[in-house]
């Protein structure tokens, strides 16, 4: 794995090598998704990469729970429900 030092600017901006955006296939990246995994370390991903990873801990829930209905529907009959209780 391949390192990369960042420089921040006078407003604290990093300026990401155009290397480092290419061996993490982000070379035509314009958002990019932070966050902070624990002292010290910021990851940055392409949102597309967070959406993934989050559909699939939802997918692994519902498996752990054997849970096959769609969360959509479920909530969609649950709300009808309501509505009908009045």
């Amino acid at each position: 794995m391949t390192s990369y030092r960042l420089v921040l600017d006078a407003k604290r901006r990093p300026t990401l090598p155009a290397q480092l955006l290419r061996d993490a296939e982000l070379p035509e990246a314009k958002e990019l998704v932070a966050r902070v995994i624990g002292p010290g370390r910021i990851v940055l991903e392409d949102p597309r990469a967070a959406l993934g990873r989050l559909q699939a801990a939802v997918a692994e829930g519902k498996r752990a729970r054997k849970v096959s209905a769609s969360l959509e529907a479920e909530l969609l009959e649950t709300r009808a429900q309501d509505t009908e209780r009045g």
